[in-house]
């Protein structure tokens, strides 16, 4: 009799098992954004004489990385994350910003100067 109360507790069990939501999708694999990315940058704060000058802007995308030109001494190290969300720091440069579509835009800052940019994959559509 106790082994019916097993077999019929393992079968319910097993029916359940199969009720059970399926696992969810993977991921969805992050865009490939290599690539070198042209565009310009605009000034938006600007309270010290030392503050980097707008202007033309070149962006070499490997990995998902990349160096912000701050200033000849100051490259910032920005990485982009799988939803095109971008972040970068260092001890007192802040970059965000997002990239998709052969697109980045973003702002990179500190608590005197900032530039705002956008910069598009080239060629076009290019990998």
């Amino acid at each position: 009799m106790g082994h019916l109360r097993i077999a019929a507790g393992l079968a319910g069990l097993v029916m359940l098992a199969g009720c059970a939501a399926p696992p969810p999708p993977p991921a969805p694999k992050p865009a490939d954004l290599d690539g070198v990315y042209y565009g310009t940058s605009t000034r938006f704060r600007a309270e010290s004489r030392t503050c980097p000058h707008p202007g033309l802007v070149t962006l070499h995308v490997s990995f998902h990385n990349f160096l912000y030109p701050w200033d000849y001494a100051d490259p910032v190290d920005a990485v982009i994350g799988p939803d095109g969300t971008i972040q970068g720091n260092d001890p007192t440069i802040r970059v965000t910003g997002h990239a998709a579509d052969g697109r980045i835009v973003g702002d990179i800052q500190t608590d005197l100067c900032g530039l705002h940019f956008t910069a598009y994959r080239h060629p076009p559509g290019s990998k």
